[in-house]
């Protein structure tokens, strides 16, 4: 019989196969070969065969107690198959029999990172850091819980320090530096082509980059998608144009996530009486009570995180999905790779990213006329669908603090204000925001993100908003969490102002919903459309300007009445709900719509 010697020789050669049928040997030989059980689990573990895996770390460490390492891989196996409060009792077990264990002590941060601590995981990582310095991964391992701690400048020191391109970029983006990322981006996929999240994020990073235009963003797009093409998959399809359509949605958010108050109030109000609606859940750690409201929207669920590209198009196939929906684009945990397989005759892309996604095998892109107009199209590699009224539907949380009064009737100056993610800020719309100010006598700027959480992320953008011709003196820049204390703090903004070239989306309904109203400049379609898209559905295409100068005029102006603006703040959200954008049952009528009119395209022509 071979040796464990043998077996873990070629466990570390990569021969897994090899390797594992002799442990199997070694375990049939001797249930208690507490070695093998937890050398195999680990290959299971690396195949992603979480139960298997489980259940030899539980024997192994049932059989001795004491043995810290099938404690620590029990954790790491419970934290992939999405059971992130196990994982950590169980790393919690290992530390305990092994106190100062760099790894446990790492693998332990990382899961409680996955339950949002992450001060503890700081806490956690640096110290296995300081135990075993010098360790390339462990170092990423500890800007990763740096930025997820919003301490990004701290993050960034970090990743530069290890050589970690893709990751410092990825802090780059949200301080002000979109060039230098797009540049760290491209020198981590020439030292590993084809990475996906890496592909993905420089693609999503390009569309906050104010120095490219839309027809070399639509270049990188499309040079990705041709590079991502594969053969489409065999399908033969019943092509009768009025059939019952079995409709797929794909999504990593179907869980409390700010896309529910955008896709929930479709899926509730989705007419069934065409349709059958089938959910393909891309994230494993999905389970909580939105999960399972929005099981209950669905005709059929269908869990796909632990299967590769091929293996979830497969089981798309076998579910006789007739169009498939895209809720993810190039945003984190995207499944576009199935999407490049072709696994239903009409694919779609909608909500959870705003622009095209490069590939060719997704039919259209579900827009409005505000957010494509006529000749935008050409941002595009798929055709664009648009929709009659508008592409958006909102449900707010209903937890919703009441509307005040304008905050100017008691300051007697006006503040305006942004809370939007640092990544859509950039030098042409600071600098614009500093002539606002110096066109507004004693008027103030809000800043509200969670970076501003960090000293030195404070320091680098009153510097940047200097240099760009602003008075920091007067630039506030906040923290607020949780999300109440955000909507409490639209109480303190008159005016909310509208990013660009990228414009806001989810806090641009939350501004309005507060009774703020937002200021927004158009550019380039679709993402710099946003503003455009929501404002003119809810009757405030006044506040959506053109050019720098109407954007300075606008905002005086509307500040320069303050008992009209208090008016608009009173009606404001009465005004939203009942505009298009609160008409849920109209809004999936007309998504239905669309998509029956997508599908009779691939139908033949009747006589």
């Amino acid at each position: 019989m071979a040796t464990l010697e043998q077996a873990l020789a070629l466990h570390q050669a990569g021969r897994l196969d090899e390797a594992d049928a002799i442990y199997a040997e070694l375990i049939a030989a001797d249930p208690g070969a507490i070695d093998a059980l937890n050398l195999s689990g680990q290959i299971d573990l690396a195949r992603r065969r979480f139960d298997a895996a489980l259940a030899k770390f539980a024997r192994a460490r049932t059989l001795a107690p004491g043995f810290a390492d099938a404690w620590m891989n029990e954790g790491n196996a419970l934290r992939g198959a999405g059971r992130p409060a196990e994982a950590l009792a169980a790393l919690e077990q290992a530390a305990k029999r092994a106190p100062g264990h760099a790894l446990i002590l790492c693998n332990r941060g990382l899961a409680k990172l996955d339950l949002g601590d992450a001060d503890g995981a700081v806490a956690d990582i640096a110290a296995a850091d300081a135990a075993m310095p010098g360790v390339k991964a462990l170092r990423e391992n500890l800007g990763v819980a740096l930025k997820a701690a919003n301490r990004p400048m701290a993050a960034l020191a970090v990743f530069a320090a290890n050589d970690s391109p893709g990751l410092a970029a990825s802090v780059r983006q949200d301080l002000l530096d979109h060039a230098g990322a797009m540049a760290d981006y491209a020198t981590a996929l020439a030292r590993e082509p084809g990475r996906p999240d890496i592909e993905s994020n420089r693609l999503f990073t390009a569309n906050y980059d104010p120095a490219m235009d839309s027809g070399a963003i639509k270049a990188l797009y499309a040079a990705w998608g041709t590079a991502r093409a594969r053969a489409p998959l065999a399908l033969s399809p019943d092509l009768s144009p009025e059939r019952r359509l079995r409709i797929g949605f794909v999504s990593g958010d179907f869980r409390r996530h700010s896309a529910r108050h955008f896709l929930w109030p479709l899926l509730a109000h989705f007419p069934r009486d065409g349709a059958t609606l089938v959910a393909f859940a891309t994230d494993p750690a999905a389970a909580d009570d939105w999960t399972q409201r929005y099981r209950g929207a669905f005709d059929e669920w269908h869990a796909i995180a632990e299967l590769d590209d091929d293996e979830a198009a497969t089981s798309i196939v076998a579910a006789k999905i007739d169009v498939l929906v895209d809720l993810s684009g190039h945003s984190q945990g995207n499944r576009l790779g199935v999407f490049a397989r072709k696994p239903a005759p009409v694919q779609a892309t909608w909500l959870g990213y705003g622009g095209t996604t490069g590939l060719a095998a997704i039919d259209w892109y579900i827009g409005d006329e505000r957010l494509v107009p006529q000749g935008a199209e050409t941002a595009f590699v798929e055709r664009v669908w648009r929709l009659p009224r508008t592409a958006f539907v909102y449900a707010p949380q209903d937890t919703m603090p009441r509307t005040g009064p304008a905050p100017m009737l008691r300051n007697g100056y006006p503040t305006f204000g942004c809370f939007s993610r640092t990544v859509r800020y950039n030098a042409r719309c600071l600098r614009l925001w500093a002539q606002l100010l110096a066109a507004i006598p004693k008027a103030r700027l809000v800043l509200n993100a969670l970076v501003f959480r960090e000293a030195e992320t404070r320091d680098l953008f009153r510097r940047r908003f200097a240099e760009w011709g602003g008075d920091a003196a007067r630039l506030d820049l906040i923290a607020t969490a949780p999300q109440p204390v955000t909507w409490a703090a639209y109480g303190d903004i008159d005016v909310a102002l509208d990013p660009f070239p990228h414009n806001a989306g989810a806090t641009t309904f939350e501004a309005l919903w507060m009774g703020v109203p937002v200021l927004s400049k158009r550019d380039r379609a679709p993402l710099g459309r946003f503003g455009d898209s929501i404002l003119g559905a809810c009757g405030l295409g006044d506040w959506v300007v053109d050019d720098d100068a109407a954007f300075v005029a606008r905002a005086a102006a509307a500040v320069a009445d303050p008992a009209a603006l208090d008016a608009l703040r009173q009606a404001l959200r009465a005004r939203v709900a009942s505009s298009a954008l609160g008409d849920a049952r109209g809004y999936a009528r007309d998504f239905a719509a669309a998509l029956r009119g997508m599908w009779r395209t691939k139908c033949p022509e009747r006589a």
